[in-house]
């Protein structure tokens, strides 16, 4: 098991935090950059399932921007985890008249932070550089542990490490070492590198039922 270190943790909790305190309800308080991005990344990571009816857990949620994304798709039930407090206690004013909407403070790297549901998404989570844990096996505990969870799968988006330029608190990360990582929980998994140039999101898909006789996932079976 992978913990965060308690000075990563306060890394991460200061800087949001001022972050927030100086950019208020909006993509720059998460490092987001340009307007827009966020928007897509979501809709990348909410396009590969149907939401119709399910429960969701959103890790490193942020305001739970993520959800009213969701909310229309029809999912039943969606679960937040946030580290920062103060992300925390705005989002709950933002959402919580929904009652499909819970956003809770929590540190997802603990074995008991991630709920069982139908889909974990992530994102964002693993784009800061940490200095006292190994970006690597915290980005393969979250995963793994997600992956448990969740019926039908998981999905993430990473910063690539095939940029053509290189901030200091950010952590870019090899594709080749993902996919890796993914096929060691599922040989159904896709990977999406055409919605940014250097972004790319992982698919990590628990619905690896096939048919042996025709060795095809369920979903893609016409036989017969």
């Amino acid at each position: 098991m992978t913990y965060l270190r308690e000075s990563d943790i306060r890394r991460t909790v200061n800087r949001y935090s001022q972050r927030f305190s100086k950019y208020g309800h909006s993509q720059k308080a998460l490092g987001w950059g340009q307007k827009g991005r966020q928007t897509l990344r979501f809709e990348v990571l909410a396009d590969y399932w149907s939401f119709e009816g399910k429960n969701v857990v959103d890790l490193g949620a942020g305001f739970g921007d993520l959800f009213p994304i969701l909310a229309p798709m029809g999912l039943s039930n969606y679960i937040g985890i946030e580290l920062t407090p103060a992300l925390v206690e705005h989002g709950n004013l933002l959402y919580s008249e929904d009652p499909r909407f819970e956003l809770r403070h929590g540190d997802i790297s603990t074995e008991q932070s991630i709920p069982d549901c139908d889909v974990v998404l992530i994102s964002g989570l693993f784009n800061f550089k940490l200095l006292e844990s190994d970006n690597y096996e915290f980005i393969e505990s979250v995963l793994r542990r997600s992956y448990l969870a969740a019926k039908d799968g998981v999905a993430a988006n990473f910063v690539t490490d095939r940029v053509d330029y290189e901030e200091e608190l950010m952590f870019y990360a090899s594709p080749e070492r993902l996919l890796s990582i993914g096929l060691s929980m599922t040989n159904r998994l896709a990977l999406r590198s055409d919605y940014m140039p250097f972004e790319f999101s992982l698919f990590l898909d628990a619905r690896n039922e096939f048919d042996p006789d025709i060795a095809v996932f369920e979903e893609f079976d016409r036989h017969g």
